[in-house]
């Protein structure tokens, strides 16, 4: 860890293809090989991106999920609430 660089706080901005990845990966289910096949991308790289955003924070895979839910920038589909038009 650097100095003066907090544990739990990202260096950098995830990409969004990271939290594109990150929310693959939840959506399914926690596997590698799903979130892969989501996201359109190899198995390698899949791991890859969760692990470069793991590195940065200090987190693990579990609390970058429940922080990106919390903040608001970890969107899934299929978890979020459904708000008919007009409510």
């Amino acid at each position: 860890m650097r100095d003066g660089q907090l544990r739990d706080s990202l260096s950098r901005t995830p990409t969004p293809r990271q939290v594109d990845v990150l929310a693959a990966f939840v959506a399914g289910g926690g596997s590698v090989a799903d979130a892969a096949e989501l996201a359109g991308i190899g198995p390698s790289t899949a791991k890859r991106h969760p692990a470069d955003l793991r590195a940065r924070s200090g987190l693990t895979t579990e609390q970058l999920i429940y922080r990106g839910r919390a903040e608001g920038w970890l969107v899934v589909e299929g978890l979020e609430p459904y708000w008919p038009p007009g409510t």
